[in-house]
């Protein structure tokens, strides 16, 4: 996954505020800047380190791929003697609980900077002249693993940013299709699982399996193949789905529990567990069987989606 080193002092609290990344087309005497052009190279997904007044300060996905743009009028009087235009390229931010230093790592950094257009000097400093400069892996991942050591929801974070990207992607798609406009509305509706989707479902599931909760107000219909990995078909089928109460909904949709063909709950870890028990939830409980339809799709989940222990042991 490629990865980017974003310098920004001047407008990180617009660029991150507004959830993107801004640069001019060229220079003030007009002649080119290769880290400006570099906009117009990324691609949905890749990830963006934020670095302002000496520190990595957030990590971003980026959601959409560069377009033109006029400066953003959030900037104010920052930057007066850019180009009005420019490229801008919509990232998911996640902002850093814990900040870090590239000085704090240089005898891990330098080694691995690239040669031209590098975003900090060797001792350290930013190389403001520099806006977007590409990373190699090997520093991309070191950045991401001091980020991670010192920020613990930070994984969950950016994976959230993450399926989000893929989502918008996806519905995206749906819009450019060939089809009926009603068609694509009930289809975008079902990634929130409302219309279609939903009655489809409410057929099958009568409430929370777990909770026992059947007032429909108050339970999320989760699809159990993701929305965006499920065809048009799968994404209204009512087979593929579940009623579930927000909290139990939460340990579904991010893997932390699934569920065996038979009813057994499936737990990630010995946490989820204690969790579960904290939420009044009996992790040992069977919660009834699944037809032959909603087996197929938890297939899917158990062995994509659910964090089992023998997963997070190969990572």
């Amino acid at each position: 996954m490629p990865y980017w080193w974003v310098n920004h002092k001047q407008t990180f609290r617009q660029e991150l505020g507004g959830e993107y990344i801004w640069s001019p087309t060229k220079n003030k005497d007009g002649s080119r800047n290769q880290t400006y052009l570099n906009l117009t190279k990324v691609q949905i997904n890749d990830t963006v380190f934020s670095y302002a007044a000496g520190e990595i300060k957030a990590i971003g996905v980026v959601e959409r791929e560069c377009v033109e743009s006029k400066k953003p009028e959030a900037f104010g009087k920052d930057g007066e003697h850019w180009d009005k235009n420019g490229y801008i390229v919509r990232v998911r931010w996640a902002a850093l609980d814990q900040p870090f230093s590239p000085k704090d790592y240089l005898s891990a950094i330098v080694p691995l900077l690239p040669t031209k257009y590098s975003p900090i000097q060797h001792n350290g400093d930013g190389n403001q002249k520099f806006y977007l400069t590409h990373i190699s892996d090997d520093l991309g991942g070191f950045l991401l693993s001091v980020a991670q050591r010192q920020n613990s929801n930070l994984d969950e974070l950016l994976d959230d940013a993450k399926q989000a990207v893929l989502d918008d992607a996806e519905e995206s798609t749906i819009r450019k299709l060939k089809i009926p406009e009603t068609d694509k509305e009930q289809l975008i509706k079902a990634r929130r699982g409302q219309g279609v989707f939903r009655n489809n479902l409410e057929k099958i599931e009568k409430g929370c399996r777990l909770t026992g909760v059947s007032d429909g107000r108050f339970l999320i219909a989760s699809h159990l193949k993701p929305w965006r990995a499920s065809d048009n078909v799968e994404k209204l089928d009512g087979n593929n789905g579940l009623l579930l109460s927000p909290h139990v909904d939460k340990l579904f949709d991010k893997g932390w529990i699934s569920f065996s063909d038979k009813g057994r709950i499936l737990c990630s870890n010995k946490a989820v567990v204690v969790l579960m028990k904290t939420w009044g939830l009996d992790p040992m409980m069977n919660v009834g069987l699944f037809n032959n339809y909603q087996n197929q799709y938890l297939d899917y989940h158990r062995s994509t989606i659910f964090k089992s222990m023998r997963k997070q042991a190969n990572v």
